[in-house]
């Protein structure tokens, strides 16, 4: 770590301290400080995001004496109240509000106070606005999306899906529909963070937009932070998707299943015994079986997938929890039979689990320690069909194994501040295949291929300090390492919120941040051919220094919100294969690479209408994203697949009454840049044991920007009516997909046509589209 970092983090350190001694001069006075859990009356889970406040009278008269919101394991501590006589409420979305008095006094330092709310039918025409949550948190560039607004949109068969919901957020969009992934702001997908609980997931969707790899039946917070993240962060460039999974109810055992066309799923819950709970997820897609028996499918490629979910929580004492978690999925996608040009095998895989310990150390100190294992493997085979002699194979194969111990506290260190710190590491191992030819060995053999261990370690101190009561921030630091380089960086990370008005927040952010580890794409062949390999002597962590800013309006009744938000994001140490880069098996791996710079920047629209039986959004984002390579593009800056000029979302949902409902969202994309040959050439070779002195075709390509793809756009139309009986529910949920059936172009490439009386191979251009108008039937049910 150079002088200046170094200088940083002490004056940062020195700041904190600073900060907390004066906060504990202004509290010398005897104050008790009062905390607790809150959650579901019915089913035990925990409320994350309840708002907890303490009033001097019980009309609200005043603005709150304290307030707090509770953690992601529904933990509230409201520190430094004096003596005296109080009414605290407890509000959260959907839940009648608590109203308690209270008296504090001197005898105890703390006061533990749990609570319990009880669900809240709210008829459509009598919709509270208070209890109306916006979208965006206090946190710049951060949006929370509640489950059961996933639920209300569009989906294959009524299988409802996370990345489905992100994907028509402004900032955020999918290359294709065969992506593996979302780019947020320029960013490739590799620089995302997902976590599961806290698990890191390295490829967390599944293929066409038919579902996330996460059941929504099993969700219970899913937040996005599209850039300049807090410190608490760490290990990726461009954004953070944070989601927490259902504990399982205590009150009885309760299942939800589904079945549709081509998938089915199945949750259950319930409690083990008194201080412990279950819950278990699948889910199953067959498209692969299905599609041989439908008329003109034989262009469609074969798709299959699973995923499960589990976890089991234990209650220690009134303090302490732990829980066990595991997570595993199997992605497989083959040609489809129509496709005589190219056939290809990828699939793909995650499993993780997740030991966890949460300790509530005292009335205003929050402890989480996390074991954790990920394995995450891909593999792409891609096989030339076309009747040539020498035919171009590709196969890679990418293997990666973590171990990770987390320890992070959380500190309610006085009525304006909560201090976040906490440490990490990990040890990775990854084995990474590349070749131009194809036997089974390469598969299934351990020893083949590069292998590389690395220890990435972390830091970080954060402080969510209200400066004044329209004026807050959250600042911090991360101290960065990573062995294989002797790699020592610090991060720093802040983020301004202002409320000018009550209903006008303007916002802003800064941060940096490192990535390690870098995913390698073939840029000329569109089929996903994702390799993961870390930074090593010669390979560099990438570097990211980003900034928003933006403001946040709401009209008088709250029905409707509305922000802007612009965003610059300067990315260093990047790195994409060579131009001609050997792929043989016996070629060192490091040396097909080549590092380069990039940056991002766009604008951000957001509408969002959020009360009434008709809501929805509309959001559109202008970008930009370049790179630069020296030895790419003849040295000329280039717009990736990752770059899009244009990006619009219309969502509507429509509930005439509360078992019906209707959903649509349209969506338009900028086609994405890609290179074509402009020319041709020829010259006879050296013979060798495969080919003889006949002449060789190679082409001349453009620029890797020079040509788009024809814009993506696309209808998705659903309609849900749902029966109740008793605790029971039954839900028929029609959905059609690319409603007006727009053969959206996946990829535009050179094929070959054999002249049978020459039998000379010739070029021609050719066109892949993926999914046409699929009309789905799907029935889920609650038992």
């Amino acid at each position: 770590m150079n002088c200046s970092s170094k200088q940083f983090f002490i004056s940062l350190i020195t700041l904190f301290s600073v900060v907390l001694l004066s906060e504990r001069g202004i509290s010398q006075q005897r104050t008790v400080t009062v905390n607790g859990i809150v959650s579901e009356a019915i089913t035990g889970e925990v409320l994350i995001g309840a708002n907890v406040l303490i009033y001097s009278d019980s009309l609200k008269s005043n603005l709150p004496i304290r307030g707090g919101a509770t953690n992601r394991y529904g933990f509230y501590s409201l520190p430094g109240i004096p003596t005296g006589t109080y009414y605290l409420f407890v509000t959260s979305i959907g839940f009648e509000t608590i109203q308690q008095k209270i008296e504090i006094t001197t005898k105890e330092p703390s006061l533990r106070l749990d609570f319990k709310l009880i669900k809240q039918a709210v008829k459509l025409d009598e919709v509270i606005v208070q209890d109306k949550k916006t979208a965006f948190t206090e946190t710049s560039s951060t949006i929370e999306v509640e489950p059961y607004v996933v639920k209300q949109l569009p989906s294959i068969g009524g299988e409802t899906d996370v990345f489905r919901a992100l994907q028509l957020l402004p900032g955020v969009t999918a290359a294709t529909e065969i992506s593996t992934g979302i780019y947020v702001r320029g960013g490739s997908p590799d620089q995302n963070l997902t976590l599961v609980d806290g698990v890191v997931v390295y490829n967390p969707s599944h293929l066409g937009g038919f579902a996330s790899t996460f059941n929504s039946d099993a969700l219970q917070n899913i937040k996005l932070m599209k850039g300049a993240f807090p410190a608490e962060y760490g290990g990726r460039l461009s954004s953070v998707l944070d989601v927490t999974m259902r504990e399982g109810t205590r009150e009885k055992f309760v299942g939800t299943a589904g079945i549709n066309m081509i998938s089915s799923r199945v949750t259950l819950e319930g409690p083990l015994e008194d201080k412990a709970t279950y819950i278990l997820s699948g889910r199953s897609m067959y498209l692969d079986k299905i599609l041989p028996a439908i008329p003109n499918a034989d262009p469609i490629p074969r798709y299959s997938f699973y995923d499960l979910n589990g976890k089991v929580n234990y209650n220690l004492s009134e303090s302490n929890k732990i829980s066990i978690s595991g997570f595993f999925s199997q992605d497989n996608l083959t040609e489809p039979p129509a496709n005589k040009d190219v056939g290809f095998d990828i699939g793909w895989g995650n499993s993780t689990i997740n030991l966890t310990w949460t300790s509530i150390n005292s009335a205003s100190i929050f402890t989480n320690t996390s074991l954790m294992y990920t394995n995450y493997s891909f593999s792409t085979l891609i096989k030339d069909k076309s009747p040539v002699k020498d035919p171009l194979d590709f196969f890679t194969s990418s293997v990666i194994n973590d171990f990770l111990l987390r320890r992070d506290m959380q500190i309610f260190a006085g009525e304006n501040h909560t201090i976040k710190t906490g440490a990490e590491v990990v040890y990775h191992n990854f084995s990474t295949t590349t070749s131009d030819y194809f036997i089974q060995e390469l598969k299934y053999k351990e020893n083949y291929g590069t292998s590389v261990q690395a220890v990435e370690a972390s830091i970080f101190l954060q402080d969510e300090w209200k400066i004044f009561d329209n004026f807050s921030t959250n600042f911090g630091t991360r101290l960065y390492y990573f062995q294989n380089q002797k790699f020592l960086r610090a991060e720093p990370r802040i983020s301004l919120t202002y409320n000018i008005f009550e209903r006008f927040i303007l916002r802003g952010s800064f941060a940096v941040a490192h990535q390690a580890l870098h995913m390698l794409t073939r840029n000329d062949i569109y089929l996903p051919t994702d390799v993961w390999y870390p930074s090593t002597k010669d390979v560099t962590p990438s570097r990211a220094i980003q900034g928003a800013v933006g403001f946040e309006a709401s009209s008088f009744d709250q029905t409707f919100l509305f922000s802007v938000e612009a965003y610059y994001k300067d990315l260093k140490d990047i790195y994409e294969y060579k131009e001609g880069a050997n792929f043989s098996f016996n070629t060192e791996f490091e040396k097909q690479l080549t590092s380069g710079r990039g940056e991002a920047y766009g604008l951000e629209f957001f509408l969002n209408k959020r009360i009434g039986s008709v809501n929805g959004w509309i959001g559109y984002t202008t970008a930009w994203t370049r790179r630069h390579f020296e030895l790419l593009n003849a040295g000329n800056s280039f717009y990736p697949r990752y770059d899009r000029r244009h990006d619009i979302s219309i969502v509507v949902t429509y509930e005439p009454m509360k078992n019906l409902n209707f959903g649509a969202t349209w969506t338009y994309g900028t086609g994405q840049a890609f290179a074509l040959p402009i020319g041709q050439y020829s010259f006879v070779g050296i013979s060798t044991p495969t080919s003889d002195n006949k002449e060789a075709l190679y082409y001349n390509y453009s620029e890797r920007d020079a040509f788009r793809l024809p814009p993506f756009h696309k209808l998705d139309l659903s309609c849900k009516y749902t029966i109740l009986w008793n605790d029971n529910s039954l839900e028929f949920a029609l959905s059609i997909y690319n409603a007006y059936n727009r053969n959206n172009p996946f990829s535009k490439y050179i094929g070959y046509k054999i002249d049978e009386a020459t039998g000379e191979k010739i070029p021609v251009l050719k066109q892949f589209t993926l999914f046409p108008f699929l009309p789905t039937l799907g029935v889920n049910f609650k038992f």
